[in-house]
């Protein structure tokens, strides 16, 4: 028979497999770039039934208990494993002796009141001048709500700020002024309607607020320098929260939990702020 009648034989792929976290790649310079900036060590958690290196002990859990967890780790893991340290164990009575002794706690699930912000202009626990400013350096923490304009509303503006101290106080709030007209209040999402806006304060005044409390008293020159007394600036995607206050901070006054890695999943992308909050506040 002529052997041009046979169908063609699909040709196999190679595949070059990093022998710590078991991914794979086409080329060999890939895997090679990879173990360059992957920086895997005995310090990684690693999976005790397979062996597989993470990235931070939260992809670690994934791994052992996630909704794509392996099978046979699954199984393993739940059979002998310990839900807080993440330790395996060779018998179910190992495992028993082990948590009677286990140092590590479950996370704790918050009941923290927050107080309800009716008033659309600012809301400020004390004077910023006199109780606020001029203190240590601390954390602030800085969340905002967004609406839409343009003509589909997708254009994200800022339209509520918010700020807390250490201790969960607020210590800033105010509606913003969009500075185009609003074609999606996002009332699902934000809460917010058009009688929310009406007078609300204008961005400029909204930021020179913010930076009086970030700033702590120090100058703008020594600020971008070594901070000072400045304020730690923390948030989920601070990026854009800035950006649609048309503000700037310097970056190492930053801390900003969607680039924190050990917070990251193990491809190196942030999860949600609600996955963040569930999992480790409760």
């Amino acid at each position: 028979m002529d052997s041009d009648s046979y169908p063609p034989t699909k040709a196999l792929t190679t595949r070059y497999k990093c022998y710590a976290c078991y991914k794979q790649y086409k080329k060999k310079e890939h895997l090679v770039e990879h173990m360059k900036i992957s920086y895997h060590s005995a310090h990684q958690p690693r999976c005790a039934v397979c062996q597989k290196h993470c990235k931070s002990f939260e992809s670690l859990r994934e791994h052992l208990t996630g909704p794509l967890a392996k099978t046979n780790c699954l199984g393993i893991f739940s059979d002998r494993g310990c839900d807080l340290c993440l330790e395996v164990f060779d018998s179910p009575s190992s495992l028993n002796k082990h948590r009677e002794m286990c140092c590590l706690s479950a996370p704790a699930s918050l009941a923290t009141e927050i107080p309800t912000c009716t008033e659309s202009q600012i809301y400020v626990s004390g004077s910023i001048d006199e109780s606020y400013a001029c203190k240590g350096g601390e954390a602030v923490a800085i969340d905002c709500e967004m609406v839409g304009g343009g003509s589909d509303g997708s254009l994200d503006l800022c339209a509520r700020v918010c700020l807390l101290d250490e201790d969960e106080n607020i210590i800033f709030h105010s509606y913003v002024q969009p500075q185009i007209p609003v074609t999606n209040y996002r009332y699902e999402v934000t809460g917010l309607t058009e009688k929310h806006l009406r007078d609300a304060m204008p961005l400029k005044e909204v930021q020179n607020k913010i930076l009086e409390i970030l700033y702590n008293g120090e100058s703008i020159g020594k600020l971008r320098l070594s901070g000072g007394n400045a304020r730690l600036l923390v948030g989920h995607s601070l990026d854009h929260d800035l950006d649609c206050l048309r503000m700037f901070y310097p970056d190492h006054l930053l801390r900003d939990t969607a680039k924190y890695r050990p917070l990251m999943k193990t491809n190196l992308v942030s999860h949600s702020l609600k996955y963040l909050v569930q999992t480790y506040l409760g």
